[in-house]
């Protein structure tokens, strides 16, 4: 599955969860540019999916990491985050939990 789309369908599946409306994310985007991102019409700038997250009140960084569980079809969160720790590892970054 592309970005995109993935991205669509999480923004939507959250947007939904979340109860709020197309209309509500209107202050990000135009209606009709929601929408079509949320139908994988339109892969959004990472300002916007910044600006998405913020209006959802959540991190930008629960938004993308949502996306990657769906893209590769993930059913456990905590496989996609060993991964994201892993990455920061590998680049010399640490990441103990506290």
């Amino acid at each position: 599955m592309e970005f995109g789309e993935a991205f669509g369908m999480t923004l939507r599946h959250l947007r939904l969860r979340l109860g709020l409306s197309q209309e509500s994310l209107s202050d990000v985007a135009a209606i009709s540019t929601i929408s079509r991102i949320e139908r994988g019409l339109l892969t959004p700038s990472v300002d916007v999916i910044e600006k998405l997250a913020r209006s959802m009140k959540i991190d930008p960084l629960v938004l993308l990491s949502l996306t990657a569980i769906i893209r590769e079809g993930e059913q456990d969160a905590g496989l996609i985050i060993a991964r994201i720790e892993k990455g920061l590892r590998d680049l010399g970054y640490a990441t103990e939990r506290r």
